[in-house]
């Protein structure tokens, strides 16, 4: 799998078999006009208002618009008629339209929006920017299995310790997410420590009683830069991935604006 991230000038269509990994680079967007934010709709613009004014509540509808528009390009629909709804424990979902059921995902942290699109395959996403300050070994005791808090203790660099934290936890982020059960998943019963290159598969085991189950995803790392990390998760190998740059230039709604902030803050 290429870890390269292609720049297009128009929304490609995405096939069976394929899944569509789009990044959004937030750096210089605002929000779009309010002459071009037909998209949301009124509950949507209700929950945009009552974040605080400025570049988290900009992102927050940037994210919401861009994904209307390729659920709409997908689907061959308006993207203002699209209506996003909550599965069984919280996961982002739509029904049913044209006769395609599509399963997407949308992870956000500063700078970075990643929205993950499949025909097929259940996807989750999840992207962090490494912080300093988090007590990672603390975090770790209290999700992490004992041999991924062992081996990040082993790490005696404490920035390659902080990074490969990190990365074990968007790739339990992005599993959770792609299950969908939420919480009812623990992080403990799946075991996320090693080499993530390519698809890899990592087995979560359940019991329900005297009934045990268990469950192969398929997660790769993502590159994003030193800042941040990132992961994605499938529940099938069997697909092409395709990482594409989200031409936020090429959207009229959306204004961009040359910034000097390197490291704004987010949601």
């Amino acid at each position: 799998m290429s870890s390269q991230w292609s720049s297009v000038p128009i929304f490609p269509p995405l096939e069976f078999g394929e899944v569509h990994l789009w990044r959004i680079n937030l750096v210089d967007a605002t929000g779009p006009s309010e002459e071009n934010s037909s998209l949301l709709n009124p509950l949507e613009q209700a929950t945009a208002s009552r974040r605080r004014a400025g570049r988290t509540r900009d992102h927050f509808t940037i994210g919401r618009t861009c994904l209307k528009i390729l659920l709409g390009n997908t689907l061959r629909v308006d993207p203002s008629q699209i209506t996003l709804s909550q599965g069984p424990h919280g996961k982002p979902e739509i029904p049913t339209l044209n006769g395609t059921r599509l399963q997407f995902n949308v992870a956000h942290a500063k700078d970075t929006i990643l929205i993950a699109l499949s025909r097929q395959t259940p996807v989750g996403v999840d992207v962090e920017y490494i912080d300093q300050a988090t007590d990672i070994m603390e975090v770790a005791h209290a999700n992490f299995t004992e041999n991924e808090t062992a081996s990040l203790a082993a790490i005696a660099d404490p920035e390659i310790r902080r990074r490969v934290f990190y990365l074990y936890w968007t790739r339990k982020e992005a599993i959770v997410k792609t299950d969908g059960r939420g919480l009812l998943l623990p992080l403990t019963s799946f075991d996320v420590s090693g080499e993530f290159m390519d698809l890899q598969p990592v087995r979560v085991s359940e019991s329900t009683g005297e009934i045990h189950a268990s469950k192969d995803y398929f997660v790769s790392d993502l590159d994003l830069g030193p800042e941040a990390v990132g992961a994605l998760a499938l529940e099938s190998a069997d697909c092409r991935l395709r990482k594409l740059i989200f031409p936020l230039a090429s959207i009229p709604a959306f204004r961009l604006q040359k910034s000097n902030s390197k490291n704004p803050s987010g949601d």
